[in-house]
């Protein structure tokens, strides 16, 4: 049975989840796939199950809730270490969750990556075809069965990233509501517009910083050269943005090059102005401000430190370098879908 051709690493995020009940359902699905109805009723209430520290040889599966921010690098590599067999591990949550796993992954080969979408955040679900493809996404079954697909990923030399990186102003507006974020996270759950609102006055915000929207830049993309005022920089492997948002939607993660976007200096409320425009995607419709390139290497230097996220993962430098690496890892897609271009020439 293809079930057991491989082991089955299952790891939540409970923060993607409102309370232990709602944890309780996705580990009753998982459950039932291996052990049947019978076992899997046995999950339920407001209690987690107690689940074993040590991974039984014997069972195809195991199932971690993590403890603490990037642990899933910790188990992907303890559990790995335990088998010849290959291994598909799950990242069950936002986009946290999907990061630590990529990072626990890279590297090991036999192992794969499933996304399944929950919380607030779920960014690659762009790659797939967006918002409406989150139940399938969520189906354990399907997940289990889902065929493998090459992808790309983002080699910041010494953290990866699957989505993602971005350099000044947007990776300031979620370094500024990120307290916020997480002091309402139960609440954003309930109602994910505040996600988006909360992100949205962070980001108005930063547009009167100067000290950001005026920050020199030296820039090198592949061969080409360019300095001076750079707000944003944004370099995309998928089209996936925070709040199913999508502003490069010709960003696939199986073509080998970064989508890049370059929002040169203007006035805070010009910013505004052409703000909507970037956030649904449109940047062509503004050349005069936003250089957009297809690239395999970035190298980005300052004379001062600069904010960088990558998919969410949020620190200073005054020197950061990323590459592409094509085909790096094999991730599963329910149905055998390819990744989406959502861009307007395509149909997107």
């Amino acid at each position: 049975m293809a079930i057991f051709s491989k082991k089955h690493l299952f790891i939540i995020n409970p923060r993607s989840f409102i309370g232990p009940r709602d944890i309780n359902r996705v580990i009753a699905e998982i459950v039932r796939c291996f052990d049947g109805p019978q076992a899997a009723r046995r999950i339920s209430g407001d209690t987690l199950p107690e689940l074993p520290d040590q991974y039984p040889a014997a069972s195809p599966y195991a199932i971690h809730v993590s403890r603490f921010p990037r642990e899933a690098i910790i188990i992907i590599r303890k559990y790995t270490a335990l088998t010849k067999m290959p291994v598909r591990v799950y990242a069950i949550g936002g986009n946290g969750v999907v990061f630590s796993c990529l990072n626990g992954i890279v590297g090991l080969p036999g192992v794969e990556l499933a996304v399944v979408p929950y919380g607030t955040g779920s960014d690659f679900v762009q790659a797939l075809g967006g918002r409406e493809f989150i139940p399938q996404m969520r189906s354990i079954q399907g997940q289990i069965e889902a065929p493998a697909i090459p992808a790309d990923i983002i080699d910041g030399g010494n953290i990866y990233a699957l989505n993602s990186c971005a350099v000044g102003f947007e990776a300031m507006a979620f370094l500024n509501s990120y307290p916020i974020l997480q002091a309402l996270w139960k609440l954003r759950r309930r109602s994910p517009a505040l996600t988006e609102m909360i992100l949205r006055i962070a980001g108005v915000a930063v547009v009167f910083d100067k000290e950001v929207m005026e920050h020199q830049y030296r820039v090198r993309m592949d061969d080409e050269e360019i300095e001076g005022p750079m707000p944003l920089i944004h370099i995309a492997n998928t089209p996936g943005y925070p709040v199913n948002k999508s502003v490069i939607p010709e960003a696939v993660p199986d073509d080998g090059l970064l989508d890049m976007l370059v929002y040169r200096n203007s006035s805070p409320l010009k910013c505004l102005r052409y703000m909507p425009a970037y956030l649904r995607g449109q940047h062509g419709k503004r050349p005069q401000v936003i250089t957009y390139r297809r690239v395999r290497s970035v190298s980005v230097n300052s004379d001062r430190p600069f904010c960088i996220g990558m998919d969410g993962e949020v620190f200073f430098d005054t020197s950061f370098n990323i590459r592409v690496i094509p085909q790096a890892i094999r991730i599963a897609s329910v149905g055998g879908r390819p990744f989406k271009n959502r861009g307007p020439d395509y149909g997107g």
